[in-house]
């Protein structure tokens, strides 16, 4: 914010160096004399009307009348000062300007009379042309109404460009803040998508778990140890909208551990990674669990042959996760998780890698359930 203002200050102060600037273009011309300090501060009084309209325009009139709608109060309110400026100047052109400008012709007329034409006079500074005696070459400038027209039209347009600059910075400012409202918003969705995630995944754990008492206590006791090292990981290392991949992936390896521990042996899985430790890599905490315990809940069978096979790889362009498993839907009589997981996924994929991923699920002809998610850069 610093620098923008920075930037908007510098672009200011040079565009009203120019404006002042300007004036020298036309001192020496119509004076036909060496251009003076006093000459060109007397020629900055229109550049001075201009600054003083434009921020008399941006710091009151607009914000006051015209952003309120106070269209009628706004237009009378601008023309009055547009017409008391250019009063003001054209008093100040014929009182200072005018005079300094018939001086110096004449005196340039009196120091150089070879340059006069026969019919042609030099008038001293201050002494009019009599009645019948040849003009002096005094050029008497535009009239009063061609004055005002033309000093006017510029007020006019100083209005304009105040107008815009103010109605662009304040389109910029709602843009801004209509991009805050929408970040906002998408935090609070993604945050209410966590704050679902970590019960349902406390609540499949735990199941796992206490299958597990039934069976093998040792492995019982062991499944809450590791589950204390997950827990540590959703309490410290799942605040961010995106953490380091590789931090992800051992996060996924000790949740397959855990469940492994209350598999029978007629259940194969394989846990391929290659992500690196680059911290730079980055992906949506727990975005990948659902897609795992998907497996784990529709993949394993107490009876049948069943397999399970998680492969996470990692190109210059995407990471890439493909999970296949057998598949045995689960009737309406089982309870185990919430049913939720994928929902989930999907809402946060649109969330956080809207037109940024590929992800392709179903079941294939040989019945094996097959998820290909694709996350790129």
């Amino acid at each position: 914010m610093s620098r923008k203002i920075h930037i908007s200050i510098f672009i200011q102060i040079a565009v009203w160096v120019l404006v002042f600037l300007f004036p020298l273009l036309f001192i020496g011309r119509e004076s036909d004399s060496m251009i003076s300090l006093p000459r060109y501060l007397r020629a900055c009084i229109l550049p001075l009307s201009f600054m003083i309209l434009f921020y008399v325009s941006t710091l009151w009139l607009i914000p006051k009348y015209l952003f309120p709608k106070k269209y009628v109060k706004f237009i009378v309110i601008e023309f009055v000062l547009a017409v008391a400026l250019v009063a003001g100047n054209y008093v100040w052109h014929k009182k200072m300007i005018r005079p300094q400008m018939e001086a110096d012709r004449a005196a340039a007329s009196i120091t150089a009379p070879s340059t006069a034409t026969p019919n042609t006079v030099a008038v001293p500074a201050g002494v009019a042309p009599s009645g019948n005696a040849p003009s002096a070459t005094v050029r008497r400038g535009p009239s009063p109404v061609v004055f005002f027209i033309r000093d006017f039209t510029s007020m006019a347009f100083v209005i304009a460009i105040a107008c815009l600059v103010m109605m662009w910075s304040r389109y910029l400012r709602i843009e801004k803040s209509l991009q805050q409202a929408e970040e906002q918003k998408t935090k609070a969705e993604l945050d209410n998508l966590k704050n679902q995630i970590n019960p349902h995944f406390l609540l499949n754990t735990l199941n796992n778990i206490y299958a597990l008492i039934a069976i093998n206590q040792d492995k019982a006791q062991e499944a809450v140890h590791q589950l204390s090292r997950l827990l540590r990981h959703l309490l410290y290392e799942n605040q961010d909208n995106f953490i380091s991949a590789s931090k992800e992936v051992e996060f996924l390896k000790e949740y397959v551990n855990l469940m492994k521990l209350r598999l029978s042996p007629n259940c194969k899985v394989t846990f391929n990674s290659t992500i690196a430790e680059d911290e730079n890599v980055k992906i949506a905490p727990l975005l990948l669990i659902s897609l795992v315990e998907n497996a784990f809940k529709h993949g394993v069978s107490p009876v049948k042959d069943s397999f399970i096979s998680i492969d996470i790889s990692q190109d210059p362009s995407a990471i890439t996760c493909l999970i296949e498993n057998s598949y045995f839907p689960k009737g309406a009589e089982d309870k185990s998780g919430s049913g939720i997981g994928l929902s989930q996924v999907q809402s946060r994929l649109d969330l956080l890698y809207k037109g940024k991923y590929t992800w392709e699920k179903g079941v294939t002809e040989d019945n094996v359930y097959r998820s290909l998610l694709k996350l790129y850069f």
